[in-house]
């Protein structure tokens, strides 16, 4: 009976507080091929909490490029947009993948 008790406040408390906290943001992070450096403005318009460094990767078939890691902190990525912005890299840079990070697992989309 006491653990009914102590559950049913702490859901209480929760869902008091709930309404009061501040979010916090996630973090995607695409590595962008040189080539397709032209896209970071359009990220940085639509997300405008980005970095931006420059670093080298083996990613696509295991040759050695320069690629722009960047980080996006927001509430959440727009999908169709994302998916659009990969299809973009895609085609400028001509690769079959793109490197992302998502919920902290890194994977090629």
């Amino acid at each position: 009976m006491i653990l009914i008790i102590t559950s049913t406040r702490l859901a209480e408390d929760i869902s008091s507080t709930s309404s009061n906290t501040i979010p916090f943001p996630t973090l995607t992070i695409v590595y962008l091929v040189n080539e397709a450096e032209q896209l970071i403005d359009e990220i940085s318009q639509k997300y405008n909490n980005i970095t931006v460094e420059d670093c080298n990767g083996f990613f696509n078939d295991g040759v050695k490029r320069d690629y722009k890691k960047i980080t996006i902190w927001s509430q959440g990525i727009d999908s169709l947009w994302f998916n659009a912005l990969i299809a973009r890299i895609k085609e400028i840079a001509s690769v079959d993948s793109v490197p992302i990070v998502s919920g902290g697992i890194m994977y090629s989309v």
